[in-house]
């Protein structure tokens, strides 16, 4: 009997010799996970790590995630929605906040890893922005939403343009300055509102209310976003425009959350 336990064994070796056993794929690695960048808003961070591998696979399509505390202990984390990328950009709902990377490794072949988050950035401080208030509008009646500027310094005029989702919601044009001046108003399509104020003076912008825009909430229910794409300005801002050079990195778009209800 020890005879053919030894010849069976002796044949089982000889056909994995033959036929090959695949390995066993172990999980990537991620460490030293860690953010980069300057916590303003309005600035990007960076997601960096390091990257390692039982069998040397290269790095596949790893996972990455941005969320966002009051502390810096890392309790109550808020996943903030579309940060999916190894870059995340600051907006003004980030002051004073504590925000956190994480990244969940994946190897070329798909093993995926265990997901890794870092420490806190350092408290995230109010830059020059632009800010879309976020509004709840009721259904089938007329609302507005509020643009904001924080830190801006002086400025003489400004140009914003709205982009929205008009199955929710419709804009007749009604535009009202909260800081005087000259306003010119277009809506090259149905879901672009476009609002330039000119002739401002002695203007300095903290926290300040600049435009109080109309629109029709439709019947529609659910949330939705209004984005502001384009800042343009003629006054001693330093921020990207299209007309006065880009500060480096500084980027004052922002997306509004609407809920209709």
């Amino acid at each position: 009997m020890k005879r053919l336990i030894y010849y069976v064994f002796i044949l089982a070796t000889v056909l994995v010799a033959l036929t090959g056993c695949p390995p066993i794929n172990k999980k990537p690695v991620a460490s030293n996970v860690r953010i980069t960048g300057q916590t303003v808003s309005g600035q990007k961070l960076k997601g960096e790590y390091n990257y390692t591998d039982p069998e040397k696979d290269n790095e596949g399509a790893s996972k990455y995630k941005w969320y966002r505390s009051e502390n810096a202990i890392g309790t109550n984390l808020t996943a903030i929605a579309q940060a999916t990328s190894r870059e995340y950009q600051l907006t003004f709902q980030d002051v004073g906040k504590y925000i956190y990377f994480e990244v969940t490794p994946v190897d070329i072949k798909g093993k995926t890893g265990d997901p890794v988050i870092s420490q806190a950035s350092t408290i995230v401080v109010a830059g020059p922005s632009f800010e879309i208030v976020d509004t709840t509008l009721v259904n089938n009646s007329l609302g507005s939403i509020v643009i904001k500027g924080n830190n801006l310094g002086e400025i003489n005029a400004f140009e914003v343009v709205l982009e929205f989702d008009d199955s929710y919601m419709t804009c007749p044009g009604i535009v009202q300055s909260l800081v005087g001046g000259l306003m010119i108003t277009r809506q090259p399509e149905d879901n672009i509102i476009h609002v330039a104020i000119a002739g401002l003076k002695d203007i300095d912008v903290q926290n300040t209310e600049l435009l109080r825009i109309f629109f029709n909430a439709l019947d529609k229910t659910g949330t939705t976003e209004i984005s502001f794409s384009q800042y343009l300005s003629e006054g001693g801002v330093n921020f990207k425009t299209d007309v006065i050079p880009a500060v480096e990195g500084l980027d004052l778009s922002d997306v509004g959350i609407i809920t209709i209800q």
